[in-house]
This record gives structure tokens, C-alpha cells and sequence, in this order.
């Protein structure tokens, strides 16, 4: 395999992975609704590890940036992986906060108005930081489904 066939191979696989796991992980879908009009402003919060929409494919780990305003809260992703993903922004009035815990692990589940079927789970110390950032305007929280 020549050099140039195999940077032509490894593009496509990268292509075909990022374009899988953005509809794998309801990317797609929330950008339907939740596309970012604007560039990201407030505090940047990196995530070190979430979950989006209920299926195993959609986990991210350190490549997840929130930015948080008193607007609401805009999502990016590593510019490597973004193809098929742009940002996201979530406006405060359409986000519910859920607080759990699992196994080991405690998060925080945002839920969006429009989208309610593909939430966005931000597990430990980055949910603390996206809360502080937030400030007031942080949602109410709701208890975890027994």
C-alpha cells in the first residue's frame, strides 16, 4: 500500500467513525434543534468524561468543551472530531438537571426541552465546575426516577 493510499484509507476510516458517532449519539438530532448561531462565549468548563443520548457509542472523553454564559450553555467538540457535529447551544429556560450517581460515579443529567430523549450525562468533578461556572443561573435540580 503506497503512503498516499494509506492517508487516504485512515481519512475515510476517521470520516466514517465521526460521522457514526454523531448520529449514534443523537449529535445530529440535537443540532436539528440546538445548532450554535453564535461563537461559544463565557466560561470554558473542559469535561473529562460524559455521555450522550442512552446508547453505549455515545461517550466522550476529554474531548467535550461547555461553555457557559448566563444565556445558556453552548457545547463543542474537539475540532478533530466535529465533522458532522457542530456546536450545540442550550438555551437555560429548556434545560432539567438531574443529580445520580453511578457505581462509583456521581453526574450530572442535563435533559433538554425539545430533545428530551438524548441527554447529556457529565460525570464527576466536571459536573462541580459546569455547576459552579453556572452560578444563579444554574437550573433547579431534580431527584433522580427511584
Amino acid at each position: 500500500m503506497s503512503p498516499l493510499s494509506g492517508a487516504l484509507a485512515f481519512a475515510a476510516l476517521w470520516i466514517a467513525v465521526t460521522w457514526l458517532l454523531s448520529h449514534t449519539s443523537g449529535w445530529v438530532r440535537l443540532a436539528q434543534r440546538y445548532r450554535a448561531d453564535r461563537e461559544a462565549q463565557g466560561i470554558p468548563v473542559r469535561v473529562r468524561a460524559a455521555r450522550m443520548g442512552r446508547g453505549p457509542l455515545g461517550r466522550y472523553r476529554n474531548v467535550l468543551t461547555l461553555w457557559v454564559s448566563a444565556d445558556g450553555l453552548q457545547l463543542r467538540l474537539l475540532f478533530l472530531l466535529r465533522i458532522n457535529s457542530p456546536d450545540l447551544f442550550f438555551p437555560w429556560s429548556e434545560v432539567t438537571v438531574t443529580r445520580g450517581r453511578y457505581l462509583f460515579f456521581d453526574y450530572v443529567e442535563l435533559t433538554f426541552q425539545q430533545a428530551p430523549q438524548i441527554p447529556l450525562r457529565i460525570y464527576g468533578q466536571s459536573a462541580e465546575h459546569l455547576r459552579e461556572a453556572a452560578g444563579i443561573d444554574w437550573p433547579a435540580e431534580k431527584s433522580p426516577p427511584v
